[in-house]
């Protein structure tokens, strides 16, 4: 059975040690491919997701707290998908042993969901093969952050996310006069690439993607290994002979970088020498309607790292595309300064 899941920080290593197919919704074709009628104020990506369950009446959607917005979708999500769906309670807070003890019994009562659909308890060595594997094909996406073209880079992480491979394209040529900017934010699934495709036409390039399923979603998994810098060399993979739910929630914790969390001060020593190192000239900001988390971050940003931020709202795909064209175009203007 396919189990679609909404937050890069529910490990796909669980479900499919569990022996069903651990799906990342962001790379599903289906997913805001149409737009769809939305309350005032109501996230387009989480009301998606809410059709998408719909549709997917067979298959099981785990939800996750770290969104207000997909929290409420849970609530709404109606029909023959209700039996089929699931809400994971992540932490916001992860500087506290209590933090640790609620992920790891989340992991275990989403584990009871997947038995019930037809899934197995793993054996130790079954999980330490599972996340030896996801943990080496983050790695290897890991290291092409910087050689592979924006567009191509977030579908291998999107694949990655949706079966566990990995497929990198040949590096792309550099354009070494287009402006370097990261992409930063929520959900971007494949419906809305056409943002990074919009960046490149305009005379910029997309030097770090950290959306939620970017490159933000690849933490390491090893038994032990914090989530690399990005000039750190990365050291050969640890073998774990046996793991357990405890080191799964540990490694998970230790590597999540996001804006829900408090204090969110990971995200920004993640980002920090991520975008010295890109030499990154400006942050383009994206974000949903209804999401106050990210939008509120756009002024701590600019203090943070002195570099301009470009707020870009989503809502459907259909109508977004010119407008984003318009403001992605004077905000890469602006960065080349008069006259470049």
């Amino acid at each position: 059975m396919q189990v679609y899941y909404t937050s890069p920080w529910v490990p796909p290593e669980w479900i499919k040690a569990h022996g069903l197919d651990p799906r990342g919704v962001w790379f599903a074709d289906d997913l805001g491919a149409e737009p769809h009628p939305i309350g005032a104020g109501v996230c387009a990506f989480a009301n998606s997701v809410v059709r998408f369950a719909e549709r997917h009446a067979d298959s099981a959607v785990v939800f996750s707290t770290h969104c207000d917005q997909l929290r409420r979708a849970f609530d709404t999500v109606g029909g023959s998908a209700l039996e089929r769906r699931f809400l994971f309670n992540l932490p916001a807070t992860w500087q506290s042993a209590a933090a640790r003890r609620l992920f790891i019994s989340e992991l275990e009562r989403l584990g009871r969901f997947l038995v019930k659909l037809g899934g197995h308890t793993p054996s130790g060595e079954a999980l330490a093969e599972t996340m030896n594997q996801y943990g080496s094909a983050r790695r290897q996406l890991l290291e092409a952050a910087t050689r592979v073209p924006a567009s191509a880079y977030a579908e291998a992480i999107a694949r990655f996310h949706w079966d566990g491979s990995v497929n990198l394209p040949a590096p792309g040529q550099k354009n070494d006069g287009a402006v370097a900017v990261a992409l930063l934010g929520g959900a971007l699934p494949r419906a809305h690439w056409h943002v990074m495709d919009l960046i490149e036409s305009a005379g910029g390039r997309v030097v770090l993607n950290a959306s939620e399923a970017g490159e933000r979603s690849l933490w390491y998994a090893t038994e032990d290994r914090p989530m690399p810098a990005a000039d750190a060399s990365l050291p050969p993979l640890s073998a774990l002979p046996a793991a357990t739910p405890e080191d799964l929630a540990r490694v998970c914790l230790d590597n999540c970088a996001d804006v829900f969390q408090r204090p969110n001060t990971r995200l920004y020593a993640w980002l920090k020498p991520r975008l010295r190192s890109r030499q990154v000239r400006g942050i383009v900001l994206w974000h949903y309607v209804g999401c106050d988390l990210w939008r509120t971050e756009a002024q701590p940003l600019r203090e943070a790292f002195d570099l301009p931020v470009l707020l870009l709202e989503a809502t459907d795909t259909a109508s977004e595309a010119p407008r984003h064209a318009g403001r992605i175009q004077a905000f890469l203007e602006s960065l080349r300064g008069p006259g470049a």
